[in-house]
């Protein structure tokens, strides 16, 4: 299964070449024309009230994308919900609840949050507001239009392979590039993959795309490490070691990236499916591979790390390390907060 889909993947991103690869790409753009028809149809009924929206006497705040993940959605809803907080809201945060992986980072990312995984947000808001949240962030929420948003927060990430600008199953976007409009601010990720001429021209692609909507740049910092136990242990204790990375995530290269400005050598990676659930043979695959003298450090992800924990590690706890990471806005902070600002003054 894992191999078809990264096969799937690779025709997506027009790295396959051959007869069969032609047929397969002509047959997902036919789906994907039919995809692009139902995408008009929804978007048509809530423009013309066909389709309810609900409003709350609440602030909401909606982080997405419009691609099939990869972006750090959830790393970067830690830093808005951190915000908040600090200055003094109770936010409540709604997932999607398709899986875990985001309901229990985000609840181990900030202790206390009021967290409500499930598809029907409406209910759930109302859930939230009853228990006496101030504010609402929509995880994953961009095409979500149900609910009245008094922010929305698109994600793009940079390093954006050509088969991103082409709609599922041809391509790995979600909706067409033109729903850019209507965000409110634009969020690129990962920026630091990229160099100054490549940012420029996406920067100038969105103001074609979406004149006035405001760009903002991150990357992701590599912060401590953690154990098992959730000890914390400065960077410095795996620089010049050799580690192995263990990841089920949308872009595992951006971990890699991340993991190289430890300075930790990298000797090997074990790369699941994004939302991989991990199993005892996964733990024990990691074990067969890791557990030699060449191996002084195995590494995951925090999405990684609320599965595997479920699981016992007893094998290889004593090499396990998470990598915590955290959001840096390199260009328009000021912009940003000021946005959030406004929104919790209405």
């Amino acid at each position: 299964m894992f191999s078809i889909r990264l096969y799937m993947l690779s025709i997506m991103r027009e790295e396959r070449r051959g007869v069969l690869s032609v047929i397969i790409r002509f047959f997902l753009t036919v789906v994907a024309s039919v995809y692009y028809l139902a995408i008009k149809v929804v978007d048509r009924a809530y423009s013309y009230g066909v389709r309810k929206v609900y409003k709350f006497p609440v602030p909401v705040i909606s982080v997405g994308n419009i691609t099939l993940g990869g972006t750090g959605k959830t790393p970067f809803t830690v830093f808005i919900v951190d915000h908040l907080i600090a200055i003094g809201r109770k936010p409540a945060v709604l997932t999607r609840g398709y899986g875990d992986d985001e309901h229990n980072m985000l609840k181990d990312a900030v202790p206390g949050l009021m967290v409500f995984p499930g598809q029907d947000r409406v209910r759930n808001v109302r859930k939230a507001v009853e228990q006496g949240a101030d504010v609402l962030v929509l995880d994953d929420g961009f095409q979500h239009r149900r609910i009245e948003r008094d922010l929305d927060i698109l994600l793009l990430d940079c390093p954006y392979p050509s088969g991103k600008y082409r709609l599922f199953p041809r391509g790995t976007l979600r909706e067409p590039v033109s729903s850019i409009r209507r965000a409110d601010i634009v969020v690129l990720t990962k920026v630091d993959r990229i160099n100054r001429d490549e940012k420029e021209e996406i920067v100038r692609k969105i103001n074609d795309l979406a004149s006035g909507v405001p760009v903002v740049t991150v990357k992701h910092e590599p912060v401590l490490l953690t154990d098992v136990t959730g000890a914390a242990y400065p960077l410095d204790d795996i620089k010049g070691k050799k580690v192995y990375l263990v990841s089920g995530i949308a872009d595992p290269g951006y971990f890699a990236y991340t993991v190289k400005k430890t300075e930790a050598v990298i000797t090997g990676e074990l790369i699941f499916t994004d939302h991989h659930r991990y199993t005892r043979a996964d733990i024990d695959g990691i074990h067969a591979k890791c557990f030699s003298a060449s191996v002084e450090v195995i590494l995951t992800t925090e999405k990684d790390y609320v599965k595997l924990k479920e699981l016992d590690l007893s094998r290889i706890e004593e090499k396990l390390f998470i990598l915590r990471i955290r959001v840096d806005i390199t260009e328009g902070r000021d912009r940003f907060v000021a946005g959030l600002d406004r929104v919790m003054s209405r």
